[in-house]
């Protein structure tokens, strides 16, 4: 079957399944647009709980791995209570590693 049609609504041919494709990717974009905006935020909320946000002086080098461990551990805590599922699968990964 054909994808373009008759449209009696616009008076011509076209094909009505890339405007659908169009409309999908649009949405599927704003929601991975969305999910990155919430990660960026909950990445800035770890930062500051991990002490690390604000007038922070700067990190020296020997520093920064325990810094980002710390932004990690509080990240990670506050994205399993956003997404328990997600957290599950951590715990499961990390059992698999044992």
């Amino acid at each position: 079957m054909n994808d373009e049609q008759d449209c009696g609504d616009c008076g011509h041919d076209h094909d009505h399944g890339d405007e659908e494709l169009a409309i999908e990717i649009g949405a599927a974009s704003q929601f991975l647009l969305g999910m990155r905006a919430q990660n960026l935020e909950l990445l800035k909320i770890a930062s500051q709980v991990a002490g690390y946000g604000g007038a922070h002086a700067p990190l020296k080098p020997n520093d920064l791995r325990n810094a980002m461990k710390g932004i990690w551990d509080v990240y990670s805590e506050l994205y399993s209570w956003i997404d328990p599922e997600e957290g599950e699968d951590d715990d499961e990964e990390m059992l698999d590693d044992e």
